[in-house]
C-alpha cells in the first residue's frame, strides 16, 4: 500500500517527516504539501528549509500541490469549482458560524488528487489503497478520525509510537531545524488574538490579505445570508478589532490545516 504523508509544515507533520526520512519511524513513499496560495511567510520559510534538509537526509519526496489560489479565489467571490461561496467559516452575529469548504477543496482535494497522479491513474479509474499519514500527536488524541474517503486510510505514527509535541521540538533542537509555526491561512477565522496582532506587527503585508478578504465576505446577500460575515469572532472589521492577548480558542479538527 502507497504511504504518503500529508505535510502541513506545522509542528508534528514536520517532525513525522523528518523522522520517517531518517528510519526513526517505518518510512513513507511520499509527502504532500498542499498550498492554498495563503499560508504565513514564515510556513513557506519551513518548506524551504525542509527541501534542503531533505537533500542531504535522504528526504522523502515532497511534492507541493499549488493550482487552487484561496486568497484570490475569495476576492473574486467565487470557490476552487467557480460558484459563489465563501469557502472559509466566517462568524455571523448571531453568534454563528457560516459552513466551512476550505479544508477539503484546499487542501484534501488536492492532496487526492496527487496521489492519483502519483498512482499514474487515468480518470474514473479506481484508486489502490491508500495510506495516509496525519501529523497528530499523543496530547491530541482527541483528533483522530476515520477516513470518509473512499480507498484512503488514516495512519497516525506518532500515536502510534506514543510520540508528543515535545518529542517533534526535540527533533528540531536536534538537528537545529527552526520550530515551524502553526500552518493556517493568513486569514483563517480560528486565529486566536495573539495570532491576529502577531500578523498585524510582524507581517504587514499578510495582514493586508487578511483585511482584504475580510472585507469582501462582509456581504453575502447573494449567497441567501442576510447577516454581515466577518473573520473576527467580535463581528467587527478586522482592521478595527482591538486585539486581547489571550490563547487559542478554536482549532481546526480536519488534520490537514494545522499540523
Amino acid at each position: 500500500m502507497m504511504k504518503v504523508i500529508s505535510l502541513g509544515l506545522g509542528v508534528q507533520s514536520t517532525a513525522m517527516y523528518m523522522m520517517s526520512s531518517l528510519g526513526r519511524i517505518e518510512r513513507a513513499d511520499h509527502a504532500v504539501f498542499s498550498d492554498p496560495g495563503a499560508e504565513l511567510p514564515r510556513t513557506y520559510e519551513i518548506l524551504e528549509f525542509l527541501q534542503d534538509w531533505a537533500k542531504y537526509n535522504n528526504g522523502i519526496p515532497i511534492h507541493v500541490t499549488d493550482e487552487k489560489n484561496l486568497y484570490k479565489d475569495i476576492l473574486n467571490q467565487k470557490n476552487s469549482t467557480g460558484h459563489r461561496f465563501a469557502s472559509i467559516p466566517g462568524f455571523t452575529e448571531n453568534g454563528g458560524m457560516i459552513r466551512r469548504q476550505c479544508t477539503k477543496e484546499y487542501k484534501i482535494d488536492p492532496v487526492i488528487k496527487k496521489i492519483r497522479e502519483l498512482h499514474g491513474l487515468k480518470p474514473r479509474k479506481h484508486m489502490p489503497m491508500t495510506q495516509v499519514w496525519l501529523g497528530i500527536s499523543l496530547d491530541e488524541i482527541q483528533r483522530m478520525k476515520y477516513s470518509q474517503i473512499p480507498r484512503v486510510e488514516y495512519y497516525y505514527p506518532l500515536i502510534e509510537g506514543r510520540l508528543s509535541r515535545g518529542d517533534c521540538i526535540q527533533m528540531f533542537e536536534e538537528f537545529m531545524f527552526p520550530v515551524p509555526p502553526k500552518s493556517s491561512c493568513v486569514f483563517c477565522p480560528y486565529h486566536s488574538d495573539r495570532n491576529w496582532k502577531e500578523l498585524k506587527e510582524v507581517y504587514p503585508e499578510s495582514w493586508e490579505q487578511a483585511v482584504k478578504v475580510d472585507e469582501s465576505i462582509r456581504d453575502m446577500s447573494q449567497r441567501g445570508m442576510k447577516e454581515p460575515i466577518y473573520v473576527h469572532r467580535s463581528c467587527k472589521p478586522l482592521k478595527d478589532v482591538e486585539f486581547v492577548d489571550q490563547q487559542e480558542l478554536f482549532m481546526c479538527e480536519e488534520g490537514f490545516c494545522g499540523l
